[in-house]
């Protein structure tokens, strides 16, 4: 296969110095060898900074950025911001991708024409076991049109492989919780088509320290209702019918999550109050749809006037 465009593959990193060499070596043993690789130290205080620039040492296609702490997102960005390639793609640290993962997905997305790849995830354990985590289809598949926002189930940014340009003036929320949430939306609606390779090619870890492993339910899930509701209103203004629906249940639920589980505190009125007007922009969109039952638009209108007894009953 010809390898005439230049794939960046970002990698924000804080203190995963027990994983970091593991991540770092999956991706320059790639197939794929047309990368530029850009690590972004984010502030680490253990030896994940140092691990970086030896590993920039031993392979010249590493680039390495040392910044300030400032969260997942901001490496993100500045990793971004650096970028020369033809193509993004994302590893969180602690992670891992199977050796052809680029190849297949770059040959997938160049033979079909696509602006956006994606491969299926695998959740690993400390322990070793794995279970699959995300697995749409199990062979080659492109989805064009609205079905491509089927891939709005799996907003992850890191098992995808995105043309550039689809980043343009689009960066992650800084300080944000979820943040890849709060982007895919627009991502996958600025690429008209999108390839599923139906290959297992991003290992996950799941582990207790990571962002994924705090309990659900704490006031950072009032970020994931935020992002819920910023997919919802972009869909809604983009005309995306059905998908805006999905999307208005999502925030239901979310905001029925919210409700239910997380402590109510005075740090969080204000945060509580704010969802509660966001949910009433859900609530007057789905009960204008004419597929509405009567049972569906008791509940919604429980959750709205009555978020008490929407607890006690559902």
């Amino acid at each position: 296969m010809m390898e005439t465009e230049l794939v960046s593959v970002i990698v924000p990193v804080y203190n995963v110095e027990r994983f970091l060499e593991k991540c770092i070596e999956s991706i320059c043993c790639q197939t794929y060898s047309q990368m530029e690789i850009i690590l972004v130290d984010d502030g680490s205080t253990d030896r994940s900074g140092a691990v970086c620039d030896e590993w920039a040492q031993k392979d010249s296609r590493i680039r390495v950025i040392h910044k300030q702490n400032g969260g997942l997102s901001d490496a993100r960005n500045a990793g971004i911001e650096i970028a020369v390639g033809s193509w993004l793609m994302f590893v969180d640290s602690d992670d891992t991708i199977t050796l052809d993962t680029i190849e297949r997905m770059h040959q997938a997305a160049t033979e079909h024409h696509c602006e956006m790849a994606v491969c299926n995830i695998v959740r690993t354990f400390d322990d070793g076991t794995t279970e699959l985590f995300y697995h749409p289809v199990d062979q080659l598949t492109v989805w064009a049109g609205k079905q491509r926002f089927e891939t709005l189930k799996q907003p992850s940014a890191c098992n995808k492989l995105f043309r550039a340009e689809l980043f343009h003036e689009v960066r992650f929320p800084k300080g944000k919780f979820y943040e890849d949430t709060f982007v895919y939306h627009v991502l996958a609606h600025r690429a008209s088509r999108i390839v599923l390779t139906g290959h297992d090619g991003y290992y996950y870890l799941s582990r207790k320290e990571s962002i994924l492993g705090h309990p659900t339910y704490t006031d950072r899930y009032f970020d994931f209702v935020e992002a819920v509701y910023c997919r919802m209103m972009y869909l809604i203004e983009h005309q995306i019918a059905y998908y805006a629906e999905e999307a208005c249940l999502s925030m239901y639920a979310a905001v029925a999550n919210a409700e239910k589980y997380i402590v109510k505190t005075k740090e969080n009125a204000k945060k509580r109050g704010q969802m509660r007007r966001w949910y009433r922009k859900a609530y007057l969109h789905l009960m204008k749809q004419p597929d509405a039952g009567l049972r569906q638009k008791l509940r919604l209108m429980l959750l709205r006037y009555f978020p008490m007894l929407h607890r006690i009953v559902y």
